[in-house]
């Protein structure tokens, strides 16, 4: 079994708060039973960028990994790719990314290349089995749904993450997403927000159909905070006529991740290839959504989605 999560922290830094930071430890740690890997969505970074003008965020990761081992949780490792400054959208000047935490004692990652952000990563297929040719790398960071396109009226956007797994010799990929905002001030801008998103859900579904093609017994997930609900084009898209949301398993009511005005929204979502789907359980603790409305400081203002996936066995193993 495995277990996997994914949560917007709600542009955290090093510089949060030490109550923020322990809030969000136990809730890791307890609420979420300190999964095998934890994709995270919104970790900032605000210091003076690298040479080549990456923005990595190191110290946010580092702060949040030492609040989950102070809560009794595992001592989590981080993978990511830097943004370059002011490149991925969100709150101006706090770059943020997305990002992978990954228990090493249960889970092997093997880095592959060195990729910066405007790399792009590839499928190669070798002994009946994909494997990406950098790992972790971003999917087509250069495509205008995700660097902005100013005919399109799009704004640079949070870069996918593409991560390669092993866990107990079989192959596990891991597809971290943050899409474009919902947020828009007038509805033309809501308009390109969506079509911005339904793009960007096509590229993503796109790669993950691809490593299908090479193993349709390949173990895929496609994670985070897809900005949709559940109906929407975008999940449509995303999901295509292979994937499944784990999301749609949930009693009605249940599912929501964020709330918008009082009223739920389901905007966090978990996708798993046909390997993964039996048997596969779902769950999100409301630890932020229904916390009282207007409390400083809150852990975030999504609640984290988990899901425990089942033993699979690949057509040929590592």
């Amino acid at each position: 079994m495995l277990s996997i999560a994914t949560f917007n922290l709600y542009n955290l830094g090093a510089k949060a708060s030490p109550t923020r930071l322990v809030r969000l430890g136990i809730i890791v740690t307890r609420d979420l039973g300190g999964p095998d890997i934890l994709a995270v969505q919104e970790i900032t970074a605000v210091d003076r960028a690298l040479p080549g003008g990456a923005v990595p965020a190191d110290a946010s990761y580092q702060a949040l990994i030492a609040a989950i081992l102070q809560a009794g949780g595992p001592h989590y490792v981080f993978r990511e790719i830097p943004p370059l400054a002011n490149q991925d959208g969100g709150m101006t000047g706090a770059n943020i990314r997305v990002g992978l935490l990954f228990n090493p004692a249960t889970v092997n990652f093997t880095d592959r290349g060195n990729a910066g952000p405007e790399d792009s990563v590839g499928i190669r297929f070798s002994h009946r089995q994909p494997s990406l040719t950098i790992n972790p790398g971003r999917i087509t960071p250069a495509h205008p749904a995700f660097a902005g396109d100013n005919q399109c009226h799009w704004a640079p956007s949070r870069k996918t993450l593409a991560a390669e797994f092993e866990v107990q010799g079989q192959r596990l990929f891991v597809i971290v997403c943050h899409f474009k905002s919902m947020r828009s001030t007038t509805r033309r801008e809501e308009d390109y927000a969506k079509k911005q998103r339904h793009a960007q859900a096509e590229i993503v579904h796109g790669f993950a159909a691809d490593l299908l093609a090479c193993d349709p017994q390949a173990a895929i997930v496609v994670l985070g905070d897809l900005n949709d609900g559940l109906g929407s084009k975008t999940l449509k898209l995303l999901k295509g006529d292979s994937f499944h949301n784990l999301l749609e398993e949930m009693p009605r009511g249940q599912g929501y991740t964020r709330r918008h005005g009082g009223q739920p929204q389901t905007l966090d979502h978990i996708l798993v290839s046909p390997v993964l789907r039996r048997g596969a359980v779902v769950r999100v603790p409301h630890v932020n959504s229904n916390a009282a409305h207007g409390e400083p400081d809150p852990a975030s203002d999504h609640d984290p989605v988990v899901a425990v996936l089942p033993k699979w066995v690949y057509s040929a193993p590592l």
